[in-house]
């Protein structure tokens, strides 16, 4: 992901007529992505629940009711980590593997989510986060590019996603 950071301005502006231009293009492509990551929250959910067998599916939602999708990305991790530990580690690595994408496509959803939109730049550049300087006290901008086609790769990444999850789950508990 392309990154940078600019300093504040003397007054914070932004050009709305780009963004008028584009909107429609870019507002299908974070609605769609926003529903898709819906369903790999839906299957981290699965995932977790379904861990701790028939008898206790439901105590698997109860204990995910009010976790993050950080957190719940982090419990999918331990619980099947530990049962990785009884398999002789066979699938730690896939297990490792999609838990870095996991966080990485998470990460992205919270640069979607929370963007200033407004301040989409031609290049595709959006301010994602305002930071102040701990040492100079200066606020800076940080600003990640999102195009139409990182947003679409991303979408495609959600896919492989809930495939390998799947794909693990029936690997690990054989």
């Amino acid at each position: 992901m392309k990154c940078d950071y600019e300093a504040l301005g003397q007054y914070d502006y932004y050009d709305e007529e780009h963004l008028e231009k584009v909107i429609e293009k870019y507002s299908f492509l974070i609605g769609l992505f926003v529903v898709k990551f819906s369903s790999l929250e839906h299957e981290i959910d699965v995932a977790i629940a379904e861990f701790f067998g028939d008898d206790y599916y439901e105590t698997g939602y109860v204990i995910i009711e009010n976790l993050s999708i950080s957190n719940k990305i982090d419990l999918l991790y331990k619980i099947y980590a530990r049962l990785e530990s009884f398999n002789e580690k066979k699938h730690k690595q896939l297990l490792d593997q999609i838990k870095n994408r996991l966080a990485a496509i998470n990460t992205f959803r919270n640069f979607i989510v929370h963007a200033n939109w407004e301040t989409l730049t031609k290049e595709g550049f959006v301010r994602v986060k305002i930071m102040v300087d701990n040492q100079e006290g200066f606020v800076k901008l940080k600003k990640i590019q999102i195009t139409p086609k990182i947003i679409r790769d991303n979408i495609k990444e959600i896919s492989k996603l809930l495939d390998a999850i799947f794909n693990y789950r029936e690997k690990a508990v054989v």
